[in-house]
C-alpha cells in the first residue's frame, strides 16, 4: 500500500469513531511511539559502551605493539651479545625474539594492520 491509501483508510476509520474513540486510538499510538523510542534507545547504550570497550582495546593494543617493539630491541642486543660469549645462550634469545615478534604481529592484527 502506498502513503496516500493508508491515510485514506485511516482517515476513514477515524471518521466512523466517536471523540473518545479516536483519543484512545491516539493514547495507543502515542504509547507504541514511546515504546518503540524506548527501545531504541535501550538497544543504543550498550552499543556506545560496546564502542568505547573496542576503543580502549585497540589503544592496549597499541600499547602491547610499543612494548613487543621495545622487547624485540632489546632481545637483539642481548641475543648479539649472548651469540658471541654462549652460542647456546644466542640460540635461546632467538627464540625469546620469535615469541615476542608472534607478540607484536598479533598486535597488529588486533589493530586490523
Amino acid at each position: 500500500m502506498n502513503k496516500l491509501t493508508i491515510a485514506l483508510l485511516s482517515a476513514a476509520a477515524l471518521a466512523g469513531c466517536t471523540a473518545e474513540q479516536t483519543s484512545q486510538l491516539q493514547q495507543q499510538a502515542s504509547a507504541a511511539i514511546g515504546g518503540a523510542h524506548q527501545v531504541v534507545q535501550d538497544s543504543s547504550a550498550p552499543l556506545g559502551e560496546l564502542k568505547q570497550q573496542a576503543s580502549a582495546a585497540m589503544g592496549s593494543a597499541g600499547k602491547l605493539k610499543e612494548q613487543a617493539s621495545a622487547a624485540l630491541g632489546v632481545a637483539k642486543r642481548v641475543g648479539a651479545a649472548a651469540a658471541i660469549l654462549n652460542p647456546e645462550l644466542g640460540q635461546q634469545i632467538d627464540e625469546a625474539k620469535q615469541q615476542v615478534d608472534a607478540v607484536k604481529q598479533a598486535a597488529d592484527a588486533l589493530q586490523g594492520k
